[in-house]
């Protein structure tokens, strides 16, 4: 069964549908409903459903670490963002976090609904619980690097997390999940998890060396009306 996704056909105003390939055999006598249907699997697939087309494909996987209590500091230049904060330095930062994004490199969508997409996710970031906490780092008053997470039981993921491309390799991305860390040690929660692309390399290597290890793997799909 196709189930509706109201925030994204509202958002993107079309048709979204999700269809879990792990729920057993997918029906596809009526599809006349759905202008987008997004497949997801934990195993590969090649589906044919006729009057749509597969336009993109990617490996989302998410990393899993264990927190152990940490004698670590939070680096000066972190601090918790403030609604005085230079938002569009945030945006451009969320925008180069999204470079690997399906929403991003499906072509279907348009560059300036990537781009609303990952501004929606920063101003609820702020603003509506997306996130319990924004993380950025400054150097010399500029904002280039930030993350975000939320909180839920005994686990936190990550949000967004990008650094400036003028100051990636400084150990900027691994002094804000080392601040990150830390408040989960002071709130007693024990895991941390991190979604991203397996067609991220970078990102993937980096969070390996952070002792992370993936704990989920899942196919997901573009299906376009035709």
């Amino acid at each position: 069964m196709i189930k509706n996704l109201e925030w994204d056909s509202s958002f993107f105003n079309r048709s979204i549908g999700l269809l879990d390939l792990n729920s057993g055999s997918p029906n596809f006598e009526d599809l006349n409903d759905w202008d987008l249907i997004y497949i997801i699997s934990d195993e590969d697939f090649n589906l044919e459903i006729n009057k749509f087309i597969n336009t993109y494909s990617e490996t989302k996987v998410v990393f899993s670490k264990m927190i152990m209590d940490s004698k670590n500091i939070i680096d000066e230049n972190i601090s918790v963002a403030k609604k005085n904060d230079n938002k569009e330095q945030i945006y451009r930062l969320a925008l180069e976090s999204g470079k690997f994004s399906r929403f991003n490199l499906d072509t279907n969508f348009k560059k300036a609904e990537f781009k609303k997409l990952y501004h929606k996710w920063v101003d609820n970031s702020f603003n509506e619980g997306f996130a319990d906490a924004v993380l950025v780092y400054k150097f010399e008053n500029e904002i280039v690097g930030f993350v975000t997470y939320k909180l839920l039981d005994d686990i936190a993921t990550i949000g967004l997390i990008a650094i400036s491309p003028l100051y990636q390799g400084k150990g900027i991305g691994r002094k804000l999940i080392n601040a990150v860390e830390i408040e989960l040690v002071n709130r007693r929660i024990r895991e941390l998890r991190i979604p991203t692309q397996f067609q991220n390399k970078i990102a993937c290597e980096f969070y390996t060396k952070l002792g992370c290890k993936i704990i989920e793997k899942k196919i997901i799909s573009h299906y376009w009306r035709i």
